[in-house]
């Protein structure tokens, strides 16, 4: 009897569809960004198994990967880069590593090419214009790389591109490009699950729009007059361009925080913070530069503010996910600039 029940059991489980004996095994996903990480999380749900190279609260331009990060990279069935240069010390890991093309979640955003500010100058410039659509008609060269063909045309009648700001993620609506990437990335790997991630995609891009308006919202509480910022380093262009900021100088003139200030720098930085009346440096939990606090201890009352900008924080932080990401810098820059 024993018998005749498993030949009973073994021919109806012979009988069943795959997918319904085993579950599917999730897409191996590989991020250089926990920023990128948890858009891919929030499309892919339980389909995904995401890990991210660079870790919470830390620097992508001063990662340094380690062998494993290669191992890492080479089994995965999907890598999703940022693209326009923010990757560019990880580059070569990733490629060489990587059994798969890349996906650079960042195609189609309007990018922003990088304006070294030159203190109050800068306020009567208009550097939110993109210069096309990165993937599509945008030139992004490295600063290294426009810094020699700046040289080149120098005194040429050519028109050299800038360098592309990297840092698309301080716009929600870019964000809303990456999560549509992703989804189509995913369903390009795992058809059968392809109205799922555009579904999550849909869902989750529906958040982002609210999450735009709440930070219309709680920017409206900072006077137009005192929209003017002063950073770590140049990562908050497009949170200025949508909202309606302007940003008067850096501590590190770059879109990396691997160059160095000259002293000519930074005394243009407290001269610009003097005319202005700038009342915050925002600094960078990722990138504690102690000069900041110098520059602004020597400007006078000035407050020096955390946000974070490339990277995630850890679960029991301010920002473990990217709408907490941002809610977080947006009501830090409004209380720092409507005091």
């Amino acid at each position: 009897m024993k018998r005749l029940s498993l030949s009973i059991v073994l021919f109806f489980m012979i009988m069943l569809p795959a997918h319904l004996l085993a579950q599917d095994a999730p897409l191996k996903v590989v991020t250089t960004t926990t920023l990128i990480a948890d858009v891919a999380r929030n499309v892919g749900g339980d389909l995904v198994d995401v890990t991210a190279l660079v870790p919470v609260n830390s620097d992508v331009h001063a990662f340094q990967a380690a062998p494993q990060d290669a191992v890492l990279i080479g089994e995965a069935q999907l890598v999703l880069v940022n693209g326009a240069n923010l990757e560019e010390t990880l580059l070569n890991l990733v490629v060489n590593a990587a059994s798969v093309d890349l996906t650079v979640v960042s195609n189609g955003v309007p990018v922003l090419a990088f304006a070294d500010p030159a203190g109050p100058a800068a306020l009567a410039t208009d550097s939110h214009e993109p210069v096309g659509r990165l993937g599509v008609d945008a030139e992004c060269g490295s600063e290294d790389e426009q810094a020699e063909a700046d040289q080149t045309q120098e005194g040429s009648d050519a028109q050299p591109h800038g360098a592309c700001d990297p840092h698309v993620w301080l716009n929600p609506e870019n964000v809303a490009i990456w999560a549509d990437n992703i989804a189509a990335a995913f369903s390009a790997a795992d058809a059968s699950h392809a109205e799922t991630y555009a579904a999550n995609a849909a869902a989750y891009n529906a958040q982002l729009a609210a999450l735009d308006q709440e930070i219309v919202t709680i920017f409206a509480a900072v006077p137009a007059d005192q929209r003017i910022l002063v950073t770590n380093h140049d990562f908050l262009g497009y949170l200025a361009a949508h909202y309606d900021f302007q940003i008067v100088g850096t501590v590190i003139p770059s879109l990396s925080t691997l160059a160095e200030p000259s002293p000519q720098d930074v005394a243009d930085l407290i001269n610009a913070i003097h005319t202005t009346g700038v009342k915050a440096v925002f600094a960078e939990v990722s990138n504690p530069n102690a000069l900041a606090k110098v520059i602004a201890q020597d400007a006078g009352d000035v407050a020096v503010v955390i946000l974070f900008s490339d990277s995630l924080s850890g679960p029991d932080e301010a920002a473990p996910t990217y709408l907490d990401y941002m809610r977080y810098n947006a009501q830090a820059i409004a209380d720092a600039l409507a005091s």
